[in-house]
């Protein structure tokens, strides 16, 4: 059986390429509530291709990433090497390659409901400088009742065998364990992405939801997903809505 981190492996191509990224109104509430610094160290866990990293080191921050899958690794590597303020560093969120109290905000995006939370939480406790903050994310779908949302969620549930990841695990869970007694801020912040045929098919693959190419049952859904793209498309374009949510606190 693969591990989590493996499952990753095939779709670290499509995932730097399709997945969301994070709209700068996040960063900005991160910025505002825990008052940011530029001296400030961050480390990303379960860091991924560097979707979350890229809006920090865009925005002048340093940030240090760990992420458990090489693939992955070498993706976010590639897609920001032109930010020298990023490294990225084998590990996982139960055991974090950095010194006690050596950083000063820890992020987390859409990774958490991979983490053994009770583990990751003593990390994040150990790595924290006094006073550190922790932010997690994660792309929620949004405006599900329109007519494309609610056919692909379908389709989606007739061919759920096929996925090739598959965790169910509602992230608030892991939110609520993290925090515990401490409730954190929430915020949500919209935003979107568009895409052509091929990208579409490419954001699902990037997801899981299409097996690899020869598998059982893989041509029927594409061909079907391709029929609800002809069926929903405008000049040629999708897009898919998303809803940003942000915990940010404080660990005791």
């Amino acid at each position: 059986m693969m591990s989590n981190a493996e499952v990753f492996t095939p779709l670290a191509a499509d995932y730097a390429r399709y997945r969301p990224g994070y709209p700068t109104a996040l960063l900005d509430e991160i910025a505002a509530v825990c008052g940011l610094q530029p001296t400030w160290q961050i480390a990303d866990i379960g860091s991924g291709t560097g979707n979350l990293a890229r809006l920090f080191l865009q925005a002048g921050y340093q940030v240090a990433g760990v992420e458990p899958n090489r693939e992955m690794r070498e993706a976010a590597e590639r897609q920001l090497a032109c930010y020298p303020a990023f490294r990225c560093l084998d590990g996982a969120a139960e055991q974090i390659p950095f010194a006690d109290q050596s950083i000063d905000l820890i992020t987390v995006g859409q990774a958490i409901h991979w983490f053994d939370v009770e583990q990751a939480r003593y990390e994040f406790l150990r790595i924290l400088r006094p006073g550190g903050w922790v932010a997690v994310t994660w792309n929620d779908g949004a405006n599900q009742d329109t007519a494309f949302a609610q056919a692909l969620a379908a389709l989606r549930r007739t061919f759920a065998q096929l996925r090739t990841v598959a965790c169910d695990v509602p992230l608030s869970t892991g939110v609520e364990s993290l925090f515990g007694a401490v409730k954190p801020r929430h915020a949500g912040f919209p935003h979107t992405q568009q895409f052509d045929l091929p990208g579409f098919l490419g954001r699902l693959r990037s997801s899981g939801v299409l097996p690899p190419p020869g598998a059982p049952g893989g041509d029927e859904l594409t061909q079907q997903l391709t029929d609800l793209f002809a069926a929903h498309q405008q000049d040629g374009m999708v897009i898919f809505h998303y809803m940003a949510q942000l915990y940010l606190g404080q660990l005791v």
